[in-house]
């Protein structure tokens, strides 16, 4: 899904960039596949993404992945597509049951306990 950067801070771009270069050096930080060329697994173009882990604040108040804001450079992690699936894998899939659900119901094709018709 592309990004949308109005939900990002100003600065996400050259915050981004610098984390894949600088840091990671065009490679994932977790499986190491470089940017641009076939993933040793799944044989797809890598494109590397910056991800937003959730680890917890400084001050002990618990983080977010959802918190596009928190920019820390510990809370950012380099990621390829593989790595960064896995690591939303449990977000995706619920997401996907409710879509499959709400489709379902509209469609007249579930009907909850309470909405069995007569």
């Amino acid at each position: 899904m592309p990004i949308d950067y109005r939900l990002r801070p100003p600065e996400w771009k050259a915050l981004s960039l610098r984390l894949r270069s600088e840091r990671a050096g065009w490679r994932c930080e977790w499986c190491g596949a470089a940017q641009g060329q076939p993933h040793p697994v799944t044989g797809s173009r890598v494109v590397l993404t910056v991800a937003h882990l959730g680890l917890p604040k400084p001050d002990g108040a618990p983080g977010s992945k959802y918190d596009l804001a928190d920019n820390r450079e510990d809370n950012l992690a380099v990621l390829c597509q593989r790595c960064h699936l896995n690591f939303d894998r449990a977000d995706i899939v619920r997401t996907q049951r409710r879509h499959r659900r709400e489709r379902q119901l509209a469609a007249g094709q579930l009907y909850l306990i309470e909405e069995t018709p007569t």
